[in-house]
């Protein structure tokens, strides 16, 4: 006997009711506030499609309490949480992937991917004066399914991939796209069309990062992949010589490759990303630069191809934990 679709509401409504937050149709979003004795904040819905939403809220309650997570059936998320909301998943039964950090205008907000496959009822712990923010788009398993009829074999196991690791330019790239998600957009003229390019561009994108790494997972080791990842590797260092730093689409570019195929093979190569190895190899020259001699931070920065002192002091804290002059003191 084959189950009932699942109403796509089933995967919010119960939540917001134990706020006492009401969702209201305005055009194509629904929204709602909440200010009682159990919680303050607000939400907006805009349905993509019966098996796609995009979704938002901020919460505060106003006492500590227990929400009750009822899931019909599992589902793929991509979300920009605030730190309380982070801490409370794995309450809920979920298990975060591909957790990025961001600054932003929420403490200690992160992106992350996630499958929630613990179906039926779950209890997570909230507590009184943290901010839970989502900012999100959830996906059952038909939205893909759909798409794998449409288009065979591009969309194959994409539903499983929310809960695998991406390649670090993909992961970029879905933190860009969940910032152009917000509610004055949605609800302006053209919001749902807006709103549904940005979904599916998100989701050829991770298609795209998915069919790269699995392509590079199978090539890896052969000849082709392992001058592949040295060109980069040189590129990078006749670069860093120059004082020139090397993005990598201009590195795409001077290689004749896609970018996609680029970080994926320099990832199953290295076991790095090109942005880490880059961030790397700066670090590595800068601290021989402030051990070996006796120049200026604000010119190693420069000869680093860094516009400005301060992004150079800020880079290579966040690698090394310490100033430049920090760290040039203490070894000396």
């Amino acid at each position: 006997m084959s189950r009932s679709p699942t109403d796509i509401t089933e995967l919010y409504a119960p939540q917001f009711e134990q706020f006492g937050l009401e969702l209201r149709s305005k055009g194509p979003t629904f929204t709602g506030e909440v200010a009682n004795d159990r919680a303050n904040g607000r939400a907006w819905i805009m349905p993509i499609s019966p098996t796609c939403l995009v979704m938002e809220h901020f919460i505060t309650p106003t006492h500590d309490m227990h929400l009750t997570e009822y899931t019909p059936e599992p589902y793929a998320c991509v979300s920009e949480i605030s730190g309380s909301t982070l801490a409370c998943m794995p309450d809920a039964g979920i298990t975060p992937a591909n957790l990025k950090p961001l600054r932003g205008p929420w403490p200690n907000s992160a992106m992350c991917s996630f499958i929630q496959d613990n179906c039926g009822e779950e209890q997570s712990p909230l507590f009184a004066g943290q901010l839970y923010h989502s900012r999100s788009v959830l996906f059952l398993p038909g939205f893909f399914n759909e798409l794998e009829s449409r288009y065979p074999t591009e969309f194959a196991r994409l539903f499983e991939a929310f809960a695998e690791p991406w390649h670090e330019e993909a992961t970029s790239a879905i933190c860009r796209t969940l910032r152009r998600l917000s509610e004055e957009r949605a609800r302006a003229v053209g919001g749902q069309v807006y709103m549904q390019g940005i979904v599916e561009t998100m989701v050829a994108e991770l298609a795209c990062s998915h069919a790269a790494c699995e392509q590079a997972r199978q090539a890896a080791g052969t000849r082709a992949s392992t001058d592949l990842a040295e060109e980069v590797a040189a590129t990078v260092e006749r670069a860093l010589d120059a004082g020139k730093r090397m993005g990598v689409d201009e590195l795409a570019d001077r290689l004749y490759t896609s970018r996609s195929k680029l970080c994926a093979a320099f990832k199953a190569e290295t076991g790095e990303s090109i942005g880490a190895y880059v961030r790397r190899r700066r670090t590595e020259r800068a601290c021989d630069l402030l051990a070996g001699s006796s120049l200026p931070v604000g010119q190693i920065a420069e000869r680093l191809g860094y516009p400005q002192q301060a992004a150079f002091a800020q880079a290579f804290k966040q690698e090394t934990g310490l100033s430049p002059t920090a760290w040039r003191a203490e070894r000396s």
